[in-house]
């Protein structure tokens, strides 16, 4: 599973015309809990699934205050879900599993919430599944995004080999605190999705059968690390703002609010910007007092960055940025503030005109239900007609309600301004003498330097570098031989190395070992299949003719694989005594395909000549490395050192890098194929490059 692929609605549950809620920013959950077989009558269940709903909603509330947690947009929310065909076709439901042999979705709670611009809120809602089915091992979890399953793709790198998106889609759940991943047996489909009433079954047949590696577990730990700690999260940020005294309250009774604030005042149009002028909520000549308000980073983030210039004549009195700077932060994130609740009352006010029948999407509701003949051929004005249109309106009405629009949102405001709280007052009197200093906001700057750090402890391979920082040179050859080991087709690299057959289908022959090699190195051997598929295709070599048994077995000339314990694992032809005894195999061979051992002597030649030359003095020497057998190679040659291909490989690589002056070019794209992080090859590839040594790197 190697990429976000974006990806339909589950094909169980097909959207309908309540289902305009689901935007890209959504995460959408099930907990399906397990129901007692006595239960049969719709009313029942239902009062069932209102209890296990009231207990979950319950640990939810605890947990969220123990972490001080802000939702960007909507809160986590459940709704009872029966299952019976009146409440799917009040819900615009269309079941596409109807006549096979999936079957409806077991009785359940279903929840929707968008998640904005902080994706933060949509991991926080995989930690409250985690710790939900831990607490009540009986319930089972699903969880999910406009993009699948995102959990999986979080832990792509370490899934099995089989699992892609799609083979895994509607396989992934969450059982007993723990992500479970279901696979086909070998007489299914593997691309078809797994029905949710068989996979709850096989779960609940064997808890822990289809329990994820410890190796994923660790991933999604990693990534929800911030969520377990029983204190304010870490994205909090605190900070003393200068607001009216009713807007002071209002952050106070609901602190919640500040998102909405934020969001709305970010998000102001033509009509909000007419609001603005008036300012009748929270008008400037009223009282300000300065308060401890607590924002998410993504939220401070956004109301810092959004420009905005308070018109004087209203009465805004803003100190002077530059002789005050702290104090200006204070009161222009005040006046923001008061200007994002200012456009919430303003909206509610205005949507409190319009009626019902008068909504679009009400409009369309309605011609839905008709269409499918849910008034069940009654005559419109009707009693039973009109119980019925009720009962839709009702059910309109809570599916709309359930999400903290900016309209639901501004009505709550204008309430709360109706009704304020005494306790908020008696808390805003206290905060006066006990103000908490703001927080530091430096975060909100980031260097390049700090971001290749961020990406480097996210993506780099650690065990590329020495605990001094450098680069390791052995580990970085060793890793570039592997990756280039690697099998790769449309999607990808295919990891795994050469352990299986040779897939291609023009030769069937397994990988062989030679029997001298595998006794003494243990390594596995392949022949050189490209060069045999071509000559199978070129019709002057035939099977039939005497001569080509000698080139077939040339052909058939084992090559070594990497893994011989060599000097270096970037050359396949290292160690001379592999050479020597892959000579001595073919001349040794019954097809009679002598070798004229004065090759070996002409290769030592070249050596001795390419030593002085140069190129040969170019390349990083490896010392007190030479053998006895070297020095009886080369004692015409003073100074011989043995060439450590490690460090020049990795030497002319960095070389390669800077020649790009941080442009895009081969040696990039192959370090971001490895998942080399960038930052230590610009290090490495500075001047002390030049003088690049084992010792150094």
């Amino acid at each position: 599973m190697t990429s976000k692929k974006t990806k339909p609605a589950p094909k169980y549950r097909k959207p309908g015309n309540l289902e305009f809620v689901r935007e890209d920013d959504y995460v959408e959950y099930y907990i399906f809990p397990k129901m007692p077989e006595n239960l049969k009558d719709e009313f029942q269940v239902k009062e069932k699934l209102l209890r296990i709903k009231t207990e979950i909603m319950e640990i939810v509330r605890e947990l969220v205050i123990q972490r001080s947690y802000i939702w960007h947009k909507d809160e986590f929310q459940l709704q009872v879900r029966t299952g019976s065909p009146m409440e799917r076709m009040l819900n615009d439901e269309t079941n596409l599993a109807d006549d096979d042999e999936d079957g409806d979705l077991p009785p359940h709670l279903h929840g929707v919430t968008h998640y904005g611009d902080n994706i933060g809120d949509e991991w926080f809602i995989v930690y409250l599944l985690l710790e939900i089915s831990q607490a009540r091992g009986e319930y089972i979890a699903r969880v999910s995004d406009s993009d699948g399953e995102f959990v999986l793709i979080e832990a792509a790198d370490v899934l099995p080999d089989w699992a892609s998106p799609d083979t895994c889609e509607q396989r992934a759940y969450i059982v007993n605190g723990a992500l479970q991943l279901l696979q086909n047996s070998a007489s299914t489909n593997p691309d078809k999705p797994m029905p949710v009433p068989i996979a709850l079954q096989r779960i609940r047949l064997n808890p822990t059968l289809y329990r994820c590696s410890t190796e994923v577990q660790n991933v999604l730990k990693t990534r929800l690390k911030e969520f377990l700690i029983a204190m304010p999260h870490y994205s909090i940020h605190r900070q003393i703002v200068e607001v009216p005294h009713s807007a002071a309250q209002l952050l106070k009774t609901r602190p919640q609010l500040v998102a909405s604030a934020v969001r709305a005042f970010c998000d102001r149009d033509n009509e909000d910007i007419k609001a603005l002028r008036t300012m009748k909520f929270f008008p400037p000549e009223a009282a300000r007092v300065r308060t401890n308000v607590r924002f998410t980073r993504c939220l401070y983030a956004m109301v810092m960055h959004n420009q905005y210039t308070p018109e004087r004549r209203l009465g805004w009195k803003i100190t002077d940025e530059v002789s005050q700077p702290e104090l200006y932060k204070e009161q222009i994130l005040g006046v923001k503030l008061a200007c994002g609740l200012e456009i919430l009352a303003t909206q509610a006010q205005r949507a409190g005109e319009q009626k019902l029948e008068d909504l679009p999407a009400w409009r369309a509701y309605l011609r839905s239900l008709e269409g499918k003949g849910y008034f069940r051929d009654n005559i419109e004005g009707s009693a039973e007609y009109i119980r019925l249109l009720c009962k839709a309106k009702e059910y309109f009405k809570g599916n709309q309600d359930r999400f903290r629009t900016a309209k639901r949102v501004g009505a709550e405001v204008l309430a709360l301004m109706l009704h304020p709280s005494d306790t908020a007052s008696v808390a805003l009197r206290d905060e006066q003498n006990n103000l908490l200093p703001s927080d530091k906001d430096d975060w909100l700057s980031i260097t390049a330097d700090d971001l290749d750090a961020l990406l480097q402890d996210r993506y780099g391979p650690n065990k590329l570098y020495k605990p001094n920082g450098d680069m390791d040179a052995e580990e970085f050859t060793k890793q570039l031989s592997d990756f280039l080991d690697q099998q790769s087709n449309f999607e990808g690299i295919e990891h795994g190395g050469y352990g299986g057959l040779d897939l291609d289908s023009d030769d069937d022959e397994p990988a062989l070992r030679h029997p001298r090699a595998s006794t003494s190195h243990g390594s596995q051997l392949r022949k050189n299949q490209s060069m045999r598929k071509a000559c199978n295709r070129n019709s002057l070599i035939q099977s039939e003719e005497a001569d080509s048994t000698h080139v077939r077995n040339f052909l058939d000339f084992v090559i070594p694989e990497d893994n011989w314990d060599s000097n270096s694992e970037m050359s396949d032809y290292a160690d001379d005594d592999d050479i020597e005894r892959n000579f001595d195999a073919l001349s040794s061979s019954s097809t009679g395909f002598p070798l004229d051992r004065s090759i070996q002597a002409y290769m030592k030649k070249m050596d001795r000549e390419l030593s002085q030359t140069t190129i040969g003095k170019s390349f990083q020497g490896q010392k007190g490395a030479a053998s006895k057998a070297d020095e009886d190679d080369f004692d015409d040659i003073e100074d011989f050192e043995p060439i450590n291909i490690n460090v020049n490989t990795l030497k002319n690589m960095m070389d390669s890098y800077k020649s790009q002056a941080g442009g895009a070019g081969p040696v990039s794209n192959l370090l971001s194929a490895m998942g080399v992080g960038m930052s230590a090859a610009r290090a490495a590839s500075g001047d002390e490059a030049n003088d690049l040594s084992e010792s150094a790197v």
